[in-house]
Parts: structure tokens; sequence; C-alpha cells
């Protein structure tokens, strides 16, 4: 338990939202970015790097709401109009008062 809450007097349940918790034993990284891999982007599109925030986790046994249902991984170039879309999924969820990603294949849906 995150903090103080007997017998649920501090908390009310909420209703029809997706919450996500690491996929197994290990933390889940959490991400500030949803880019496609770089094998994904086409010849002469630069890709974007897409790296884990270094000191954020989904650690095994939390649990945080998604925002949304998990989106594909997207990359937008304005000086061509290009959208790059990636094969794979991330949730944004509510993490520490920000804003993170996660991806939709390191998490499980909880609720």
């Amino acid at each position: 338990m995150w903090f103080h809450n007997p017998k649920g007097c501090n908390t009310t349940p909420a209703r029809g939202v997706t919450v996500v918790k690491a996929a197994g034993a290990s933390p889940s990284a959490v991400y500030g970015s949803s880019y496609p891999d770089k094998d994904e982007y086409p010849t002469g599109l630069s890709p974007s790097t897409q790296a884990p925030l270094s000191f954020y986790t989904v650690p095994a046994g939390q649990a945080y709401v998604a925002t949304s249902d998990a989106a594909a991984t997207d990359d937008y170039f304005p000086s061509s109009g290009s959208v790059v879309t990636g094969g794979k999924k991330m949730y944004t969820i509510q993490y520490n008062h920000r804003v993170g990603l996660v991806y939709e294949s390191d998490v499980i849906t909880a609720d």
C-alpha cells in the first residue's frame, strides 16, 4: 500500500478506467516520447531517438492509470508533412504527477 488507507476510507474506486501493471517480476521502463523503432523509418527521414527515462519505472506490484487506449508509436516531420507510424503501441499513464508512456507489451491491464 502506498499510503495509509484503512478499509478504503481515503479512496474512491474509479470506474471505466484502464489500469496497467508491469507484466512480470521486473520493472517496466517509462518513456517520455512515443517514437517508432529506428528500422520503421523510410529512407530519407531521420529517426527520432527513443530511450527510457533514466529514473522512472513501473515496479512489479504497482499499478498506474492509463489515460487512453494504447496507441501506435508515431513521428511527425513538419518540413514534409510526413507521418511515420510504428508497429508497437504505448499506453499514456499518470505517473507521479507526470505523464509517461509504457509499451503495451511490457505491461498487463488490471481493470
